[in-house]
């Protein structure tokens, strides 16, 4: 509703400050000691102070021509009033305070009140924020009356619950605002305070706050047993958790008791326990988390394939003729570089270039069209194949499964295994088997390693149907430099892991020096028997881009920052180790041990010799690397690239790279999987079940490993 003038002249008569319509004021250009605007993303939370609680500091004017003031001092509140004036919340007469100034002295005002403003702590409006809500405003009320969303109000009053003397040195400038957050994200003040005394001042990250802070719980969103009972049911269960307000997925969750969501894991995969036992196996038992140490002593076999029928051999004949002639037609497809580059830098070859435009057009229809038949025909292929292999009921009343969750939360069957006990009998009943299919004259059953393991005889193996080896994907150069970024990053993970790296210490020196003494270490004149080489250099000789890379970096830090505290002179190092606390002589010897770590390989085939580690640190090479073009496309052929886009974007988007030439592939492929977290074979971690089976020996009672280990005084 607009006021009327009266209106106005009478609030301006019974005030004690002075008001003016707010249609009357325009910001001075001559007056100001701040130039530019009022910064935009600060305005609708003033904008909704001033409707809740009206314009409480008065602006500074001075009188203009025709009526009006020019504010000389109150920008952003003015900026405010035009907001709220255009979303009409308020009238385009409101009546605003102001000061009114002569001109001589509007440049001295304006520079006053910036100059002297002093702005409030962030700790302050976080006491204040607390303050409001104890009164009795809700959430919803202070959210609005200062143009904030409720999360950002409950995070602010969060932080006012963290520890007062944390708070004090957060006020000293002693602790970031990154870290106070993490802080925050607990209630006990005692474990705030102890965290933030573990950390080195060398290292006070957020992110190694919050490993401290969080030991011993679990991540509802990484773990896979967290995602596979879910948040919900764990609740529902009774289960206490704790929620992050400053984690960006509103939805995360520590869960607080293992032993309660095992449980509830067990019981869930207590269902499909009971079908996997209808449906003919001796043996089914649930393990939420998998262990393997538990069956290193079972054997395990593969499913068997039958031998196909006449009629199903020359179906897979035909299917493996017409997908590698697909294959044929598209690579000629994709070799056709240039050939529509005829027509460019001709002036006037624009029916050239049309021709060009439409023969590339072309060739992209023909590629996706084989594509998609190919793709087609493998997916039949692979049905036709996997109709072709069942477990034998022989084998699966003798057998048994592990039924657990997998590492991507969803449950998971290891079938196949065999108690030592069963193994005689297993062994007598492929024998009996293969005796009567020898004396039927029926077809072979593949099986030369499905008795994995176990020593049972091997089953004759039906020849395989795949083609010729392909070349290697990666060079030898290639292999070489991903696999130093693979080694930088298992290196810069362990930083933050001293456990990992002194088991991998210590089953170091057992190999050296448990192990047969012909493969002992070598015994150098040192305190200790102990040889150890970085491997920085031969990591910057395998990859020339690997020093830019965030690993490499992190190590680096760590390096300087240990050369800074350690005595200068080498004589003092062992005395200054003895007085040092344990937990510094941990994290030195963490550091010690990732400069070592080694792992940098030429070839693309076997597993590689740090995988163990990096299964254990649980290494995300998203983390460290992405398949730029300086870092792995240009170094690729551009079927490659067109392989890799595809992997990841389908076939519609990598279709029309493969029209490009190499370097305008290689750009737009680097646009296409930017942030999509596509790693090749050698980067990724293996899973622990392409291990060897260890199966098939008898128990030993005089076993090492079925002994106690000894206790250390």
């Amino acid at each position: 509703m607009r006021f009327s003038k009266a209106e106005v002249d009478a609030i301006i008569e019974a005030s004690p400050r002075t008001f003016v319509p707010f249609n009357k004021l325009v910001l001075s250009e001559d007056h100001q000691a701040r130039s530019g605007t009022a910064p935009a993303m600060s305005l609708p939370e003033l904008a909704a102070s001033i409707k809740d609680s009206g314009v409480l500091q008065n602006l500074v004017v001075v009188q203009a021509a025709r009526g009006r003031y020019e504010v000389c001092a109150g920008g952003r509140r003015l900026a405010a009033l035009t907001l709220l004036v255009q979303q009409g919340d308020i009238a385009d007469n409101y009546p605003v305070p102001v000061l009114v100034v002569p001109a001589d002295k509007a440049l001295i005002a304006s520079l006053a009140e910036n100059c002297f403003h002093v702005p409030m702590h962030p700790a302050d409006e976080f006491a204040a924020f607390a303050r409001l809500l104890a009164q009795g405003k809700s959430v919803e009320d202070v959210a609005a009356a200062f143009g904030v969303t409720p999360l950002i109000v409950k995070r602010r009053m969060k932080l006012a619950t963290v520890s007062p003397r944390l708070m004090a040195l957060y006020r000293e400038g002693g602790i970031g605002l990154d870290c106070l957050m993490v802080l925050a994200s607990v209630d006990d003040h005692q474990r705030q305070e102890q965290a933030w005394a573990g950390l080195p001042s060398w290292n006070q990250r957020p992110e190694h706050l919050r490993q401290l802070l969080t030991r011993g719980e679990i991540e509802s969103d990484a773990d896979p047993l967290a995602r596979f009972v879910t948040v919900k049911a764990y609740e529902k269960a009774g289960g206490p958790l704790r929620r992050d307000l400053f984690s960006d997925d509103d939805r995360k969750a520590y869960l607080l008791d293992p032993a309660l969501l095992e449980r509830l894991a067990a019981d869930k995969l207590g269902k499909r326990a009971k079908q996997l036992l209808s449906e003919g196996w001796k043996w089914v038992d649930i393990r939420p988390r998998f262990a393997y140490d538990e069956y290193v002593k079972h054997g395990e076999l593969r499913k068997p394939r039958r031998a196909p029928t006449p009629e199903e051999a020359q179906a897979l004949k035909a299917l493996d003729t017409r997908i590698a002639a697909l294959h044929e037609q598209m690579d000629a497809l994709v070799d056709r570089d240039g050939d529509g580059d005829a027509g460019e830098g001709v002036s006037d070859g624009g029916e050239a270039n049309d021709a060009a435009d439409e023969d590339d057009a072309s060739r992209d229809r023909a590629f996706l069209a084989l594509e998609s038949e190919a793709d087609g025909l493998e997916e039949e292929r692979k049905a036709r194949l996997e109709a072709l292999t069942e477990w034998p009921v022989a084998w699966m009343a003798l057998a048994g499964c592990v039924l657990h969750v997998g590492t991507d939360g969803r449950a998971a069957v290891k079938a196949g295994l065999i108690r030592p006990e069963d193994r005689a009998d297993l062994a007598q009943a492929i024998t009996e088997a293969a005796g009567q299919k020898s004396a039927g004259g029926g077809g072979s059953e593949d099986g030369a390693d499905s008795a994995r393991g176990s020593g049972l005889p091997a089953l004759q193996s039906l020849p395989s149907a795949a083609g010729a080896t392909a070349r290697p994907v990666h060079s030898e150069k290639l292999m070489r430099r991903l696999t130093a970024h693979r080694v930088a990053a298992i290196q810069a993970e362990l930083l933050d892991r001293p456990e990992v790296a002194l088991a991998a210490l210590a089953t170091h020196l057992t190999l050296k020096l448990l192990a047969d003494p012909l493969h002992g270490a070598y015994r150098l004149p040192n305190l200790l028997a102990i040889s150890a080489t970085g491997n920085q250099h031969e990591l910057r000789g395998a990859a020339e881009d690997i020093e830019a890379s965030p690993a490499a970096q992190r190590i680096e830090a760590d390096r300087i920052a240990w050369i800074e505290h350690l005595p200068k002179e080498p004589d003092a190092v062992f005395d200054w180790m003895l007085g040092q606390p344990p937990q510094t002589v941990q994290r030195l010897l963490t550091f010690l041990v990732a400069s070592t770590v080694n792992g940098i390989t030429g070839t693309d085939t076997g597993r590689p010799v740090n995988d163990g580690l990096a299964r254990a640190l649980g290494l995300d090479m998203t983390r460290w690397w992405s398949a730029t073009g300086e870092a792995y496309l240009q170094h690729v052929s551009k079927a490659r690239v067109v392989e890799v886009v595809h992997a990841v974007a389908g076939a519609k988007v990598a279709g029309p790279l493969a029209a490009l030439k190499k370097d305008a592939a290689v750009a737009q492929a680097e646009q296409l999987l930017a942030g999509r977290g596509w790693l090749p074979d050698c980067l990724r971690v293996q899973p622990h079940a392409d291990a060897p089976v260890t199966g098939g020996e008898e128990v030993d009672a005089n076993d090492p490993a079925r002994t106690e280990a000894p206790a250390c005084a």
